[in-house]
């Protein structure tokens, strides 16, 4: 028991329960919303939401060009604050461009209908698509807040950032429906990348003599790796989800798969926390690599005991929570949540592989196991979805998340082994 208080101070010191905090106030508001428009809207009405906010945050991903990866990398590895500076202003300039490009090709896949072609859903998707270059730009700020170890910083800031927020988007959300949700997330996310800019000013606009051009063929060629990588890895994360829209017809069955999807990720901001916080951590020791494989065999079997008990804890609570809330209306949702959290839970059990890919700068790893992934999880997916419905969707996450670990897990052990000279 000491021990385990001992680390936990340890944590708390370097600001990771800052960092839980801060990423769980910003799922808060997300997740609150999606409560409210499930709670005062039909299931497919809720399936219509997941869907535009899966092809936005597909785009999202996409939008930063593999440039926050370059960011997690390159920053922890230089001390020197001129060269952090000139970084993060280059980063700024590649990612607001790129996001851009994005931008226009998503807006223009809208216009011809390659998304859907319900009026409705349209209308939404081009407002939504507004929140593309605000967030990506907002991301890759937190990422270098983080990169420079300054978790309790950046934790503080966006607490009260959202929570401010969090009263503009229910409330809107509240009263305008979907319309007032979009609105107020492209209204938050903008003023949130404003706040977040003017925190920066310093290394932003700061005038350096110096300049540090040998980084940028560092910076781009790890972009370019971590963008091709990202492609295939977001056609791997979201093709459930993707076969699932395509197969199941009824849109009530499509929205009670839907909400639990939404209930299942919104535990990954556990996940997501745990490797914001690492990454540069374990990046800083890639010059003793016996040291950084110690390193992350610990952090790896904390994270699994603490996965375990919380997909223990979730089958029980939630399952009540639903009931509780919504009565009998997502009934049918509650056997595939229970299904997909097992889902989550083989996820959870090699979600810290990615820091090593990452940490030692072998992105093109994850490019081969996303790829072996998805040919060969998606025909399964595709049969158990089309045989079974919401029920096969369900199943075929956790055959995905099985498929996940396989690879993931099989490509990290080839790295060890290399790295160590084994």
């Amino acid at each position: 028991m000491e021990k385990l208080l001992i680390i936990f101070q340890k944590l708390n010191k370097k600001g990771f329960f800052h960092l839980i905090i801060s990423n769980y106030s910003i799922q808060l508001i997300v997740f609150s919303s999606h409560l409210l428009i499930a709670k005062i809207m039909t299931p497919n009405e809720v399936g219509i939401i997941k869907t535009i906010e899966t092809f936005t945050g597909i785009a999202i991903v996409l939008g930063g060009g593999g440039s926050i990866f370059a960011i997690l990398k390159l920053v922890p590895e230089n001390k020197i604050t001129a060269i952090r500076s000139y970084l993060l202003k280059y980063s700024l300039k590649y990612t607001a461009t790129f996001s851009l490009a994005v931008f226009l090709l998503f807006y223009i896949l809208t216009f011809y209908g390659v998304f859907t072609t319900e009026d409705k859903t349209l209308s939404w998707l081009y407002l939504y698509s507004w929140i593309i270059i605000p967030t990506v730009l907002m991301q890759l700020l937190v990422r270098y807040y983080q990169a420079i170890d300054f978790f309790k910083r950046i934790s503080t800031v966006i607490f009260y950032l959202k929570l401010i927020s969090a009263a503009i988007v229910l409330g809107y959300t509240y009263f305008f429906f979907i319309n007032g949700y979009i609105l107020s997330m492209i209204i938050t996310s903008s003023i949130s990348l404003l706040m977040l800019v003017y925190d920066l000013r310093k290394d932003i606009f700061v005038k350096s003599t110096e300049t540090f051009s040998y980084l940028k063929d560092s910076f781009l060629k790890l972009s370019k790796t971590a963008f091709i990588s990202q492609i295939v890895d977001q056609l791997k994360l979201h093709s459930g989800f993707l076969i699932a829209y395509i197969l199941i017809t009824d849109n009530i069955e499509f929205g009670h798969y839907s909400f639990a999807l939404i209930l299942v990720q919104g535990m990954n901001v556990l996940v997501t926390s745990v490797q914001q916080f690492i990454i540069p951590k374990m990046s800083e020791s890639t010059s003793n690599i016996k040291f950084f494989f110690i390193k992350y065999n610990l952090y790896t079997k904390r994270f699994n005991y603490f996965s375990i008990l919380l997909f223990l804890i979730a089958q029980i609570i939630i399952p009540f929570l639903i009931f509780l809330i919504y009565g009998d209306k997502y009934d049918d949702a509650i056997l595939l949540l229970r299904i997909m959290l097992v889902g989550w839970l083989i996820q959870a059990l090699h979600s810290l592989t990615g820091v090593i890919f990452l940490s030692l700068g072998k992105m093109k790893f994850i490019l081969y196991s996303s790829f072996m992934i998805l040919i060969l999880s998606s025909p399964v997916m595709y049969f158990l979805t089309l045989k079974y419905g919401a029920v096969g969707a369900a199943y075929s996450f956790v055959v995905h998340n099985i498929a996940s670990y396989i690879f993931m897990t099989y490509f990290t052990r080839r790295i060890t082994k290399k790295s160590l000279n084994i």
